[in-house]
C-alpha cells in the first residue's frame, strides 16, 4: 500500500518523499520513535516506493502498492529488500554479528530489479556491540546503490558513531481521533471501546490494533475492583492478590514468548493506568482524559480527599517494579509491597 495509507506522521513522510523527488536519498535513515507507531510500516513503503513497477504519475512519489514488486516487498520476499531484527524467541532478544556480517555480503552486489539494494534493521537498539561495529564499517563506506533504515523505540542505546551516519526522522503517536478512526474502521469497534483501547495504547495505532481487548478489559475492572472500600485489606487477601497476578503475569509471558526485559509489563501498565485516573480526578482534570470514564462514580468516591503525593509515589513504586528484571527481583514480592501500600491508602482514606 502507498504513502497515504499511513495515518499520521506528515512530517517523516513529507521528508521523505521530498527526497524521493528530488533524486537526494541518502544512504541511511534513522526511525525513531515508540514502538507500534508506524516505523517499520513506513520503512517498508519507502522500499515500496523505490522499487516499484508501476508508480503512479504524481508530483508526491509514491508506489501503487499493488504491482508485484509492491507485494513482495510488504511480504519481505523482494531479492533487493533484506530485513534484519533480532531473534524474538530468545529470552534476550539480539541482532549479533553474524545476520549483520550478512548485510555486507548481501549489499555489496547492485540490485537485481531495483534501483537500490534495502535494509531494513528493525529493533536496531537490540545490536550487540560487535554487530553495531560491524555495521558501522558499512556505513562508513556504503555501496553507491544501498538504503539503510535502522528502526528503533530507543535510539540512544545505538553508538553516536551509527547515529551520526543515519538522517534521524522522529515518529510521534498519532491523535486520538486518528487512531479512533482507524480502529472503528478495522476492528469494526464502537466508539467506547475504540476510545478505550486507544488511550490504553498510548494513540499507537499499531499497538492499538494488535492489543486483546477482551484482556484488558478484565485487567482494568480488576484495578476498580482494588479501589473498593469493601474489599478485604487484611494480609492474607493481599498476598493471596500479589501470588494470583504473579500467576496470570507469567501464564501470559509464557503465551507470548515475551523476554524477560519486558516482565512485568501487563501488570504494571494497568495498575498505572488506574493510578493515573486517581491523580487525575484528585487534580480536577477533564474527564475525558480518563481512562475508565465510564466508571467515573467509582473513581471519584475512591479518588476523593486521596493525597496526590502518595498516588505519586506508587507510580514511582511501579517504575521501580518495571527496573526488578534487571536487578534480579522477586515479582510476587515486588506485587505484595505494591498492594499493602494501595490498600493501606484506599482503606486509610475510607476509614
Amino acid at each position: 500500500m502507498p504513502f497515504s495509507d499511513i495515518i499520521g506522521h506528515d512530517g517523516p513522510k513529507r521528508k521523505i518523499r521530498t527526497a524521493l523527488a528530488r533524486e537526494t536519498v541518502g544512504h541511511a535513515f534513522l526511525f525513531c520513535g515508540e514502538d507500534g507507531i508506524g516505523k517499520r510500516l513506513t520503512a517498508l513503503r519507502f522500499a515500496q516506493a523505490l522499487s516499484c513497477d508501476a508508480p503512479p504519475a504524481s508530483e508526491h512519489p509514491d508506489s501503487c502498492g499493488s504491482c508485484r514488486a509492491c507485494r513482495d516487498v510488504a511480504a519481505v520476499t523482494h531479492p533487493d529488500l533484506l530485513l534484519i531484527e533480532p531473534d524474538r524467541e530468545k529470552a534476550n532478544p539480539q541482532i549479533t554479528i553474524d545476520p549483520v556480517r550478512n548485510i555486507e555480503r548481501h549489499m555489496i552486489y547492485r540490485p537485481l530489479l531495483s534501483a537500490r539494494k534495502i535494509c531494513v534493521i528493525d529493533d536496531a537498539d537490540r545490536l550487540t556491540t560487535g554487530a553495531a561495529n560491524a555495521l558501522l564499517k558499512t556505513l562508513e563506506d556504503p555501496p553507491d546503490h544501498s538504503l539503510f533504515l535502522l528502526v528503533t523505540g530507543q535510539p540512544y542505546r545505538l553508538p553516536a558513531t551509527v547515529r551520526s551516519r543515519c538522517l534521524a526522522l522522529r515518529f510521534s503517536s498519532t491523535t486520538a481521533e486518528q487512531c479512533e478512526g482507524v480502529l472503528a474502521l478495522r476492528r469494526a469497534l464502537p466508539p467506547d471501546d475504540a476510545g478505550f483501547l486507544s488511550r490504553v495504547a498510548g494513540h499507537r495505532i499499531g499497538a492499538a490494533l494488535n492489543a486483546d481487548l477482551a484482556r484488558l478489559r478484565e485487567q482494568h475492572d480488576q484495578f476498580l475492583q482494588y479501589c473498593r472500600a469493601d474489599v478485604p485489606a487484611h494480609p492474607t487477601a493481599t498476598l493471596q492478590r500479589a501470588e494470583a497476578l504473579t500467576k496470570i503475569q507469567r501464564a501470559r509471558d509464557e503465551e507470548a514468548d515475551l523476554s524477560k526485559a519486558r516482565h512485568f509489563s501487563d501488570v504494571i501498565d494497568w495498575l498505572a493506568h488506574g493510578l493515573r485516573d486517581l491523580l487525575l480526578i484528585r487534580l480536577g482534570a477533564a474527564h475525558d482524559l480518563l481512562l475508565h470514564r465510564s466508571r467515573l462514580s467509582l473513581l471519584q468516591r475512591c479518588a476523593e480527599g486521596l493525597d496526590p503525593e502518595a498516588l505519586l509515589d506508587l507510580l514511582d513504586a511501579l517504575h521501580e517494579m518495571e527496573q526488578a528484571p534487571n536487578r534480579n527481583l522477586n515479582l510476587q514480592l515486588c506485587l505484595e509491597n505494591f498492594l499493602f501500600r494501595f490498600h493501606q491508602l484506599i482503606h486509610r482514606h475510607a476509614a
